[in-house]
């Protein structure tokens, strides 16, 4: 029986959420630009962001509509604090938006202004048919109708806002809307729908898209996963030797009725032996030492034959683990966001993004400064 994940939902306020509309519809490019839109309109530094998103479709040519998500990686790490083993970190708004979709209480001809009322939070999302276009997320309080007053008018000021036409109002099982219902329904001149669910979105089996699981987390629970494994297999591996001594000791025990003690030109033999693994293991490691010489010049005269006129390299990094570190300056983010492309598509890279852009002026004209971290092939995937 498979064991259920944990799951945690960090609410709206805790997330920085922008709709956006990037100029592309290849994935691996919007993967990159993603990052470099994070850093752009989110106050982070790039290594205390955790970033997610959702492409929610093409509405005009050439361009993709996304669900950017962008949290503090100390804001997680202090969600997931001391809620033992985590599998992953999700986004209310997301789950809620595909939540609404499912069940089909939104009008799909309509602009939805959905009230979203938790135990302890809230959220206001705007939904245009069946795409998001807004959402702000609040702490409960006395202030619940000002909260809802202060999205709609935060709304508003959003250009080309299209008018509200349908309301909804969705709550959890463990909130009593008793004294709330009456006044929602008074405070808003058109009819108001609500929606009771008892789902934990967490685990509803919704299609989520955003992630906000920090790295270093992942990496950890890894980390432990694997050490229980190699546990288990240290522990299997020392019952089979510990089973193989024995039966091997009572094989010498019989022989040795007959035979005696092992003859020194025996002893003499296994010291032979010995020596002869450790220089096998020797040429072994050097052998892949040299392989992987010459694959690192082979890739690097590859890489300058393929450096764009418009792109200029600083810096190269190899860290000896599989990761290569490019640092250089280009005419523009197109051109970097090429060049990153072309670097995908070498045989020698299994992916390779931009970690870091910003541009600078240089005598009246821009330029971008970057960082491109690629992950070397194995010898397997070439």
């Amino acid at each position: 029986m498979a064991k259920e994940k944990n799951i945690l939902v960090i609410p709206r306020h805790l997330v920085f959420l922008r709709f956006v509309d990037i100029p592309s519809t290849d994935d691996p490019e919007i993967r990159n630009m993603v990052g470099f839109q994070a850093v752009k309109d989110i106050p982070y530094p790039r290594q205390e962001m955790v970033v997610g998103y959702r492409i929610l479709g093409s509405y005009r040519p050439g361009f993709s509509s996304i669900m950017l998500a962008v949290a503090n990686k100390a804001t997680v790490q202090d969600v997931t604090s001391g809620r033992g083993h985590v599998d992953d970190v999700r986004l209310h708004t997301e789950l809620l938006y595909l939540f609404l979709l499912k069940k089909g209480v939104l009008a799909q001809d309509k602009v939805n202004f959905v009230i979203h009322i938790g135990e302890k939070d809230s959220e206001i999302m705007v939904i245009d048919k069946a795409r998001p276009i807004f959402s702000r997320g609040f702490k409960n309080s006395e202030r619940f109708l000002e909260e809802i007053d202060r999205s709609v008018l935060a709304y508003e000021k959003a250009k080309a806002a299209p008018a509200i036409e349908n309301i909804v109002v969705t709550y959890s099982s463990s909130v009593d809307l008793q004294e709330a219902r009456p006044h929602i329904e008074k405070h808003f001149t058109i009819p108001a729908s609500f929606c009771e669910y008892t789902d934990d979105l967490a685990a509803a089996g919704l299609p989520a898209k955003i992630t906000l699981l920090p790295g270093e987390i992942s990496g950890k629970r890894m980390r432990l996963e694997k050490r229980k494994a190699n546990l288990v297999t240290y522990s299997l591996t020392a019952f089979v030797v510990i089973l193989s001594f024995a039966a091997l000791s009572f094989k010498i025990y019989e022989k040795k009725r007959f035979l005696g003690v092992f003859s020194p030109r025996v002893v003499r033999m296994q010291s032979e032996i010995e020596r002869l693994n450790k220089f096998i293991k020797r040429t072994d490691v050097a052998r892949e030492r040299t392989e992987e010489g010459l694959f690192i010049v082979e890739m690097l005269q590859r890489f300058y034959s393929l450096i764009p006129a418009d792109i200029s390299i600083s810096g190269l990094d190899y860290n000896g683990k599989g990761d290569v570190f490019y640092k250089g300056t280009s005419k523009g983010m197109p051109s970097t966001l090429a060049f990153v492309k072309t670097l995908e598509g070498l045989k020698y890279f299994k992916s390779a993004e931009v970690e870091y852009a910003a541009k600078k002026n240089v005598k009246g004209e821009d330029f971008i400064d970057f960082n491109i971290h690629c992950r070397l092939n194995t010898g397997e995937d070439l």
